[in-house]
Parts: C-alpha cells; structure tokens; sequence
C-alpha cells in the first residue's frame, strides 16, 4: 500500500521529482568540494554535468547530449588532474532518461556513449598508475553502471508501454460496454415501439370501425349501436391492458406473459363481433413454439387484419392461415376489399419485417389480382 502511494505520488510530481533528482546530488557534490577545498573548475563542471538532469524527462535528447558533451569535455581537460568527479552520476541518469522516455534511437545513442565513456574513464583514471587490472576493474564497473541504468530504462518503458496498452484496452472496452448498452436500449426502445404501435393502432381501428358502423345503424337499430360500443368497450379495455403490461415492463421487468398463437382465435373472435367477416385455419404447433416466435406471429395476424379493417372497406371479408410445414410457419391473412395504389405498407408493415426477420423469416404485402391483398409471412423454424 505504502509503495503504491509513494509510485503514484511520484507519476503525479515528476518535475518536482527530476528538479531533486538534480538538486540532491549536486548539494553532496558542493558540500564534498568544498570540504575537500575543490577549485573552479570542480564547481563548474558539477553545474554542468546536474543542471541537464532536470530536463532529463521534459528534453530527454538535449539532457543525453548535454550531459555526455561536458562529460567529454571533461575527459579532455581534468582527466590528468581531478578525474572523475561524483558529479559524474548525471551521465547514468542521462542514459536512464534515454532509454526509459526517449526513442529508441536515443537509448541505442546513450548506450553507446555511456559505453565509450566507461572506456576512456578506465583509461584515464589519473590514481591509478601502470595497473592494467585496475584500469579493467574501473572501466568495467563504470560500464556495469551504464548498462544497468539502460536496462533498468528499457525495463520502465517497457512496462510502462504495458500499462498504456492495458489502460487502452480497458477504455476500449469500456467503450464497447458503452455501446452494447446504447444498443440494447434503441433495441428495448424500438421493441416497445413496436409494441405500443401494434396494440394501439390495432385497437383504433377496430373502436373507429365499430363507432362509424354504430353512428349509421343506432337511429335504425339500437341493439346494433349498443353492440357496437360494448366492442368499443371491450376493445379499449384490451388495449388499455396490454399498454399496461408493456409500460410495467418498463418500471418493474417482464410481468404478464405476450399474447402468442394461442390467443389468435381470440382475436378473430373479437373482429367478427365487430362485424368483420373472418375464417381461421389455425394449425395446431407440432412442438414447443418460442414465446418470442409466437408473439411475433400474433402480431403479423394482428397487423395484417387491423389493415383489413383500415382499408378493406365495410364489405370486406379475410381469411386467416397459419400453416406449419418442415420449411417452417406460413402465415396468410388476405381479403376482398379496395385495392388501394400503395401497398407497401407503412410502420405496421416495417414492425412485422423487423419482428420476423429477427427469426429469419420474410413479410411481403402484395394486391389480389380479384382486389383486395395478400399478407404474407414466412418464418423458418428449426426442426
């Protein structure tokens, strides 16, 4: 706990971070000269070599080159008098930066350099005199330095190259839930939609039907007006129900079961107390029939003979088929009524293509060549 603290601390002060990563050592290195009563140039050098540590992060290119230029320079001018100074840290902490937030071109670059200035420290310590194992002992622990401040570089960019690309994977999927769940709510919105479209327009044009046939016979025939609104009646309170059920499903999850193919002679039932003529061929399912399938070729049936009512006209008569065969259910629902110029239908029409093909299945609306149309679906069922 305390170590993730102390790391998430640091990734959110790293300037500060790099300004102590200069400061800390160049402090030793003043207080170290100025007990060992250093000269200028001791002073000098030490400046140059820390203040590019501060940039090590923010100018990874121009710390690395800072640093190994007054290195060399260094090399060239106090090789033979002060040596190496402890302000020589900043060039494994320059190689570090390079290979941990640089190209990778610069870390090759500052592998390179730190290597060759190992080489020329190991030769040039000024202590140690006709010694060849000492000269190989300094240059080789001078190189180790270099080379585990490169790897231990790649190893943070590396990890970190690891976490950005976990942290990308985390906001892509995140992104991806995002969407699934923006599509599964245009999908429950689209649903209820269809839902709402089928039983309301289904329930008025069966209530207008029944209310004009009502206005034209109440003055002849009272007990056909009476009828006329206990359909009407009736009629709404259905619709009133099956709103209800659909709305519940919004505040509270599924509720009462969906009308199915078992509710179709119901159906029938109630349009030809409406005054529609309507003949039902309903084949018994030879099988458990998916809830969802059976809704939907309720709603085909339903669609097909609210348009019967809409615009067959008053004389019309429909015939109802639900067929099972092995390719599948068949339904037809047709009539004798006007023909009318666009048959292609509208939302109805679309709600049912949507509802079948979902399943697999096909709806196609076309005119009867005696008048009147044919409403057609056609939806594969596995055996």
């Amino acid at each position: 706990m305390l170590g993730e603290r102390l790391d998430s601390w640091l990734r959110g002060h790293e300037s500060l971070v790099d300004v102590l990563t200069a400061l800390v050592p160049a402090a030793v290195c003043v207080l170290f000269g100025l007990v060992t009563r250093s000269d200028t140039a001791y002073f000098l050098f030490t400046a140059l070599l820390l203040v590019p540590v501060m940039l090590r992060r923010r100018q990874v290119v121009a710390c690395l080159t800072l640093v190994t230029s007054v290195a060399f320079v260094q090399w060239l001018t106090l090789r033979d008098s002060t040596g190496l100074l402890l302000a020589n840290v900043a060039v494994p902490l320059a190689v570090h930066a390079a290979a941990a937030y640089g190209p990778s071109w610069a870390g090759r670059a500052a592998l390179a350099a730190g290597l060759s200035g190992a080489v020329l420290g190991g030769l040039s310590w000024p202590l140690l005199t006709g010694s060849v194992t000492m000269h190989l002992v300094i240059g080789t622990f001078l190189a180790s330095t270099v080379v585990a401040a490169w790897a231990v570089g790649v190893l943070q960019k590396v990890r970190r190259a690891q976490a950005e690309a976990l942290a990308d994977r985390a906001r892509l999927l995140e992104v991806e839930r995002d969407q699934r769940a923006r599509l599964a709510v245009m999908a429950e919105r689209t649903r209820i939609a269809r839902e709402m479209h089928d039983i309301v327009a289904h329930s008025l044009a069966v209530m207008i039907a029944q209310s004009d046939g009502g206005r034209y016979v109440a003055a002849s025939s009272p007990e056909a007006g009476l009828a006329a609104l206990a359909t009407i009646g009736d009629c709404a309170r259905q619709a009133l129900g099956e709103i209800r059920r659909v709305l519940g499903i919004l505040r509270d999850g599924p509720a009462a079961p969906q009308p199915g193919l078992a509710d179709v002679p119901a159906l029938v039932d109630r349009l030809r107390t409406s005054g529609l003529d309507v003949r039902l061929t309903l084949e018994p399912a030879p099988g458990t029939v998916d809830p969802g399938l059976s809704l939907a070729a309720y709603r085909v049936v339903q669609e097909g003979l609210t348009n019967v009512v809409k615009h067959a006209g008053p004389t019309a008569r429909a015939e109802v088929s639900v067929r099972w065969s092995t390719a599948g259910l068949t339904i037809d629902v047709l009539d004798n009524g006007r023909s009318t110029p666009n048959s292609s239908g509208g939302y109805g029409i679309a709600g049912m293509r949507e509802r079948t093909g979902a399943y697999g299945g096909t709806v196609t609306l076309r005119p009867r060549p005696g008048g009147g149309h044919v409403l057609s679906a056609r939806i594969p069922v596995p055996a």
